[in-house]
């Protein structure tokens, strides 16, 4: 039988922009920042046994997103801000209570974010086509004559 004792979730952001760009569009000028986001749940538990002593293992989950945030004219545009990558979750446990491994698990993360840092510029460099095209649609929809119903 487990009996589960914590669970909690913390997220862990890149407060430097790994990547940024500017983009003129339609007489307006952009500025998109690419960043990381590392969110971390804990989950403890605890095997009960009649005939032994219970040992707490603390079992984790870590996911790892690009977030992008778009600026005009010293203003964030929340129509364009979104997490655009989201990479493949890692996970783990540890014998023992997660406020005891939180160090271990942390670094173990910061290893894992390492390695896949170049591959998170890079879908920050590529999302510039994607940013490009989603302004195109907005600004089509703006442009008065541009869209007719019927």
């Amino acid at each position: 039988m487990f009996l589960m004792l914590a669970s909690s979730a913390a997220a862990l952001a890149v407060a430097t922009p790994i990547h940024s760009t500017e983009i003129a569009h339609a007489s307006n000028a952009y500025t998109a920042s690419y960043k990381t986001q590392s969110t971390v749940r804990f989950h403890e538990v605890e095997a009960r046994f009649a005939n032994r002593a219970s040992v707490p293992v603390c079992r984790w989950q870590a996911d790892m997103a690009v977030n992008r945030d778009v600026v005009a004219q010293g203003r964030p545009v929340a129509a364009f801000a979104k997490p655009i990558h989201r990479f493949a979750p890692i996970s783990g446990s540890h014998a023992g209570g997660c406020s005891a491994a939180r160090g271990l698990i942390a670094a173990e993360i910061a290893r894992h974010d390492s390695a896949r840092s170049a591959a998170a510029v890079s879908v920050a460099r590529q999302d510039r086509a994607v940013l490009v095209n989603e302004l195109d649609g907005i600004h089509a929809l703006s442009v008065k004559g541009a869209v007719t119903g019927g």
